[in-house]
């Protein structure tokens, strides 16, 4: 498990450069480049976490997460298109009520999209479009015997929206901002009910993909922030809701977590 994460986040980092270093070229038709916002943030906060194939039992405990998002204007359309891409890292560290086992939870999650965007009343944008999502990871009760992991896995296409004012805090020019994705349609992984991964090994493949909507794979992620302009910096605070819910074969499976997010933007 830890090589594929490496990959992942090698993967993910890769990409990123790629976006950055094509956003800083100059375009062909206009010479003029279209510069790149780039947000980092750390998060901590509150994690509770629910797997039936491992626990009939809640969670909790302590959620830590590294996130990056890019975003430019898209080629074609740079008056009102935006291309954006989203990476992000979560490990929590849970126990259940008892407090006598702990659950170990590490998730990637990776988005591209492009969204229309509109200015009005000078200071208010808005921004709404698809973004294709990529989520997987594992979920670890170490006391398990013969079953102590369940595999996370899903892939679809979000909607994703936002709403932002620009203004002024006294000298300081600041930009308070909600963003929000919901996950609309796509498929993930899910095993038998008592299906052990081994049996899966050995060729029992069947009904292990199944196709998520709002009914079986309801999930949300909003950012309310808040951006300061520090010269070639920008800082930004947060806070976020997180979750996403997978039901299929009998079984369920949440994550849910609250999070402060503090964030840099470099040549903000």
């Amino acid at each position: 498990m830890r090589y594929r994460m490496r990959r992942l986040i090698t993967g993910a980092m890769l990409t990123a450069q790629t976006i950055m270093t094509f956003a800083a070229t100059p375009d062909e038709t206009t010479g003029s480049s279209r510069p790149i916002t780039s947000v980092y943030a750390l998060e901590i906060g509150y994690a509770r976490a629910l797997s039936t194939y491992l626990s009939p039992l809640y969670y909790e405990g302590t959620d830590y997460s590294l996130q990056g998002s890019w975003t430019k204007d898209f080629q074609r359309w740079s008056d009102c298109c935006i291309m954006r891409f989203e990476g992000g890292i979560d490990f929590q560290n849970l126990e259940n009520p008892v407090g006598n086992a702990s659950m170990y939870n590490i998730t990637g999650r990776f988005g591209w999209g492009l969204s229309w965007k509109k200015e009005f009343a000078t200071s208010w944008r808005v921004t709404v479009g698809p973004m294709l999502d990529i989520y997987g990871g594992a979920m670890y009760i170490p006391r398990n015997g013969n079953n102590p992991v369940t595999a996370l896995a899903s892939a679809g296409i979000d909607a994703a929206a936002s709403l932002s004012w620009r203004g002024r805090w006294g000298r300081l020019p600041v930009v308070v901002a909600d963003e929000v994705r919901v996950p609309t349609i796509g498929a993930f992984f899910c095993p038998g009910y008592g299906e052990s991964y081994y049996e899966i090994y050995l060729g029992n493949h069947r009904n292990l993909a199944h196709c998520g909507w709002w009914g079986n794979a309801f999930g949300i992620d909003n950012l309310l922030s808040l951006r300061m302009d520090l010269g070639k910096t920008g800082l930004q605070v947060g806070y976020r809701f997180d979750l996403r819910q997978f039901r299929a074969n009998n079984l369920d499976t949440q994550l849910l977590r609250h999070a402060v997010s503090i964030a840099v933007s470099p040549n903000y």
